[in-house]
């Protein structure tokens, strides 16, 4: 364990803006609009909430920093984690940099709700095909709302696993969030998300921001939901279309059809998982 103020330390806690929470309507009002906007996670539920405290917190007050790091990481998914990580363990001294989630795509996007959302939709799926054991299994319902806010229980029970506090406080690694710029061969310069500005200098720098979906540009204007996003749905949609048909596309297009939703699948190829084997 190390000092807490030395690695940056959190102040206050996303359950106090949830439904249930003590803030005012207005503060609730301004959190829940910032967490779905700017965080792409809701609703601000407890489950929420936790992973929020866990890999966002309300208030993150930063490190003072030290002279030089052997390591500086901008982006906390799984490249920055580990980078951060090994440094620490090889000796070294690291500072992270994340503006948005740590944990990156498996934790809050990807590996993690994904497959919770999958199982569901295999439990579905067998549910109605039990005949085939010999198993008689008579009126199979989803329950959607349910479904999700399972999802949303693992993913904030695992969230401590890749939290700032874990790696702050027991991994010894200097946690900033907030947004980080280049401004010289050997420095960074990070606007904090309390308002505060730190410039570190490096050794080495990795760079791990990850990547996005590309929006068509048609789509501007439309009410379309991305593999970040689709995640924050409470109600079933009846009908769904996928654009895109690698894993990610797959996958949830699949859960989604087990659930019951109607589903198309869209690519530019005519080919689905065209960069796995054909011959697999």
């Amino acid at each position: 364990m190390t000092d807490v103020k030395e690695h940056g330390y959190s102040v206050g806690s996303w359950q106090t803006y949830t439904a249930e929470g003590e803030a005012e309507a207005k503060d609730k009002e301004e959190k829940v609009n910032y967490a779905l906007e700017k965080l792409e996670v809701g609703p601000l539920d407890s489950h929420n909430a936790e992973l929020l405290d866990a890999v966002h917190p309300v208030k993150w007050v930063p490190p003072v920093g030290i002279p030089v790091y052997n390591m500086v990481a901008i982006g906390a998914g799984a490249g920055g984690l580990v980078t951060c990580g090994q440094t620490h363990f090889a000796g070294g001294r690291a500072a992270l940099i994340e503006k948005c989630l740590m944990g990156g795509d498996c934790l809050n996007i990807g590996c993690v709700p994904s497959k919770a959302l999958l199982s569901a939709a295999k439990c579905a799926h067998k549910c109605r095909h039990a005949h085939q054991w010999g198993i008689e299994v008579k009126g199979v319902k989803v329950n959607f709302p349910k479904v999700m806010e399972r999802m949303r229980k693992i993913r904030a029970q695992i969230s401590e696993n890749d939290s700032v506090q874990r790696f702050a406080h027991q991994k010894g690694v200097d946690v900033y969030q907030g947004s980080a710029a280049f401004n010289g061969p050997d420095t960074v310069k990070v606007m904090c998300s309390n308002g505060e500005e730190r410039i570190l200098k490096f050794k080495k720098a990795c760079i791990a921001t990850g990547g996005r979906a590309r929006v068509p540009p048609a789509f501007k204007d439309t009410k379309y939901r991305t593999n970040a996003t689709i995640f924050n749905l409470t109600e079933l949609p009846s009908s769904m279309a996928v654009i895109g048909v690698g894993p990610i596309g797959c996958e949830l297009g699949q859960a989604f059809a087990r659930f019951g939703t109607q589903v198309k699948l869209f690519s530019r190829s005519g080919v689905i998982m065209n960069k796995e084997d054909p011959e697999a």
